[in-house]
């Protein structure tokens, strides 16, 4: 989370939105890293990042593919891949995540644990 922020998704900002400016690791499509400096979104509490956050992944059409995917936990987070964040791994790392915390417990009855 950017210092000062109160942002744990790491939102970046657009232009005229109240921002902090920190150091972050990109990657290009073919997985190469580099670092730039980039604004984030800075929140006035953590429950406005979080009503923030799921406005985002519910209405922003880069999502649009992942939400497809909703009855889906896997094919959600590859979804997001590429979009979400730039890191060729992202939707491997949520799924290892999901597994190794045992989220999947709080999907749909219909979805069942990996």
């Amino acid at each position: 989370m950017p210092p000062g922020s109160n942002n744990p998704f790491g939102i970046k900002a657009a232009a005229g939105q109240p921002s902090v400016t920190v150091r972050t690791r990109e990657e290009t499509r073919s997985g190469r890293s580099f670092h730039i400096r980039a604004p984030f979104r800075k929140f006035a509490t953590l429950a406005e990042a979080f009503e923030a956050h799921g406005r985002l992944l519910a209405t922003h059409r880069a999502y649009g593919e992942a939400r497809r995917h909703s009855d889906d936990p896997d094919a959600y987070a590859d979804a997001l891949t590429g979009r979400y964040a730039t890191d060729t791994h992202y939707g491997t790392l949520l799924k290892t995540i999901m597994r190794s915390r045992d989220l999947y417990r709080y999907n749909a009855p219909a979805v069942v644990s990996r």
